[in-house]
């Protein structure tokens, strides 16, 4: 219930807080966006203390954001829009701080929780709002996947497990909560390794 509200939360504030965007500002901040989502994914897969499900998170959000980039460069380039190859100073900021991180799976959690609140706002808004019909349709098409994304990691932030599962062309990410953890989120039964789920896909967006 809680992430539901949070998420209506984000559409009511959406469309007022960035209904303005123009056309390249919103390629701009959506592909940094997506770029930050696959390095950072990538980052958290090489560190040994990264669980199954972390992993299977990661390995997520490479597959799913490699797609929706290359989704922007093709609803960018319709409009005579360019899109850049790396990412912004704010996600440059966040890429450097979960390197450096001691605890990287706990920081990429953290991390992913407010990139995705942000990246549904600005999704929805330019949905709603926005003034190129080619990114608008991208943005429709694109919002449902990251409020699915926001869901899971909140689960994640809250000692949930995420799950992967393939349907028909592509693989979905589904939460349930984690029924081997106790009350202060303990894992009772054996622990497993989780590698880094989201790769290290190129800085910029794959097409």
């Amino acid at each position: 219930m809680k992430r539901y509200m949070m998420i209506a939360a984000i559409s009511m504030m959406a469309s007022s807080a960035l209904a303005q965007t123009a056309p390249q500002e919103f390629v701009d901040k959506a592909a940094s966006s997506g770029m930050y989502e696959i390095q950072s994914s990538q980052i958290v897969l090489t560190d040994a203390a990264a669980d199954a499900d972390v992993q299977a998170f990661a390995q997520q959000m490479i597959a799913d954001h490699t797609k929706a980039a290359a989704d922007l460069k093709a609803a960018a380039g319709a409009s005579g829009l360019t899109v850049p190859m790396e990412v912004n100073a704010k996600h440059g900021a966040m890429l450097s701080d979960l390197s450096a991180a001691s605890d990287k799976v706990s920081t990429y959690k953290k991390q992913q929780l407010e990139a995705h609140e942000e990246a549904v706002s600005l999704h929805q808004a330019y949905g709603s709002a926005g003034t190129d019909p080619n990114l608008k349709a991208y943005a429709d098409a694109t919002s449902p996947v990251l409020k699915m994304h926001l869901e899971h990691i909140e689960a994640l932030n809250h000692g949930g497990r995420a799950m992967t599962n393939s349907a028909g062309s592509g693989s979905t990410t589904t939460s349930e909560p984690d029924t081997n953890k106790n009350a202060l989120g303990v894992d009772s039964s054996t622990s497993g390794g989780q590698g880094t789920g989201s790769g290290t896909s190129p800085a910029a967006p794959v097409n």
